[in-house]
């Protein structure tokens, strides 16, 4: 069989454009490490509006979460028709203690009237929730360290049927930024209103 000089030449042009086409594949150093320093950049640039975002949704589902318990100490107590209360619990969730970023406690509430100044767990059977989850950074203030509504599901009284200063709590988790603190009002007749107001 001959082979012409062409043909090899031909044959020998194809093997080297192939050799060619094999070297060019892949990244030269140079472009690896101005992708690596583009990438550092984004994540410099991106990280800290991410941990805002984590900040922001935690303190969302934090409100959300002291909302629903007030909605729940409510519907309670017109369920049972007895006085319910929400409060600050303590740390083994056995009764009421004065800072609500520790949590809170639902029981039916031995108190001797709806306008006591101290509400009363008795048994245990009477505590009908207690949540102590909340997230490290929670933060809760008030002008309350529980919540009292009657049988009829109205806010009480405390100190008697002339007071009708509505209870004012506020919730966020510490490093929110922007209308993410929730400010839940809950009026005399037991009605609650819920305002997202700027983190601090």
């Amino acid at each position: 069989m001959k082979i012409s000089a062409s043909n090899f030449a031909a044959e020998g042009s194809s093997s080297l454009k192939h050799l060619n086409s094999s070297k060019n594949k892949g990244f030269t150093l140079i472009e690896l490490m101005v992708t690596l320093v583009v990438a550092a950049v984004l994540a410099t640039v991106a990280l800290p509006n991410f941990r805002t975002m984590i900040f922001n949704s935690r303190s969302d589902g934090l409100g959300e979460e002291l909302v629903s318990a007030l909605q729940a100490t409510k519907a309670e107590a017109v369920k049972r028709g007895r006085r319910v209360s929400l409060c600050a619990s303590n740390g083994d969730g056995s009764g009421c203690a004065g800072d609500w970023a520790n949590g809170w406690l639902m029981f039916v509430d031995g108190a001797a009237s709806d306008e006591a100044a101290t509400p009363v767990v008795g048994a245990t059977t009477d505590i009908l929730r207690h949540i102590n989850n909340l997230d490290d950074a929670a933060v809760i203030t008030g002008n309350a360290d529980f919540v009292r509504y009657t049988s009829t599901g109205q806010l009480a009284r405390i100190g008697g049927t002339a007071n009708t200063t509505p209870v004012v709590l506020s919730a966020y988790v510490d490093g929110c930024e922007g209308d993410k603190q929730s400010n839940i009002t809950i009026g005399v007749a037991g009605m609650m209103n819920v305002n997202e107001v700027r983190c601090p």
